[in-house]
Formats: structure tokens, C-alpha cells, sequence
């Protein structure tokens, strides 16, 4: 798995959690490598990628919402040491 596939299931896996839907409803895109837009429950939040791509805590932000920090599991960090 990919280091983007590894922080893709950790974003969709958060929100799911979060508004109680189920990870396939979670909708994450990465536009031109710079933003992170994540759509859930009818909301969107979006991540701007600094000068650390592989931030393993990136908080998304809405508008409406309160801020969203995604925290890698034990097992997602394993997988992304391993892609690295």
C-alpha cells in the first residue's frame, strides 16, 4: 500500500467514525497535491499540505464545523514506515 492509500483509509476511517457512516461514504480527493478535500455527511473539510506531506496528524477544517484531527493507527504507521 501507498503512503496516499495508507492516509486515505485513515481519513476515511476518522470521519466514518465520526458522523457514523460508513467509510465507503467518505469522500477524499487530493487537488493538484497541495489541498486534501474530504466530503462527509453532507460537509466538507479540507487539509492544506504545508511543507510536510507526510504529516501523520493533519487536521481539516470546515466552515461549520469543528476541526478534524486524523490520528494513524499503530497498524497505519506500520504500513507507512514500510512504504517509506
Amino acid at each position: 500500500m501507498n503512503p496516499t492509500d495508507i492516509y486515505r483509509q485513515a481519513i476515511k476511517r476518522t470521519f466514518a467514525n465520526l458522523y457514523g457512516v460508513a467509510p465507503d461514504a467518505v469522500d477524499v480527493r487530493w487537488t493538484s497535491g497541495e489541498t486534501i478535500v474530504v466530503q462527509c455527511a453532507g460537509k466538507t473539510f479540507t487539509h492544506l499540505v504545508l511543507s510536510d506531506p507526510n504529516d501523520d496528524a493533519p487536521e481539516f477544517f470546515s466552515i461549520s464545523e469543528d476541526p478534524v484531527v486524523v490520528m494513524l493507527s499503530e497498524d497505519e504507521r506500520n504500513q507507512l514506515e514500510r512504504a517509506i
